[in-house]
């Protein structure tokens, strides 16, 4: 459980839930991210939902994703996508040297 300073008694510490941390850390960051993004605060939010049933499918997630990407794009004059490709070229590049390196331990 993680805990938190009483606001009464600052020497004094307060469990709190994961919930409430969870609850606390988005109150935070939401007044920043509701001027940029508002469609991945409320993704994220609904993410965090403690009914599983209630949170989005991955479907969903990929959808809202391809959104909050097409807008940062826009944003940032297209290059955006350059930069992600060269990222998931980068990381294709790096499971595959993983791979190579585990066949030749398995082999030796």
């Amino acid at each position: 459980m993680a805990t938190r300073s009483d606001p009464h008694n600052p020497g004094r510490l307060i469990g709190r839930s994961e919930v409430e941390r969870r609850e606390e850390y988005m109150n935070n960051l939401k007044d920043h991210l509701l001027k940029s993004l508002p469609i991945l605060v409320e993704m994220v939010t609904n993410c965090l939902h403690n009914t599983p049933l209630t949170r989005p499918t991955a479907e969903q997630l990929l959808e809202t994703l391809t959104l909050v990407l097409d807008a940062m794009d826009n944003i940032h004059g297209g290059n955006l996508g350059r930069t992600l490709n060269i990222a998931n070229v980068l990381h294709m590049k790096e499971t595959k040297e993983k791979k190579r390196r585990i066949n030749e331990l398995e082999v030796t």
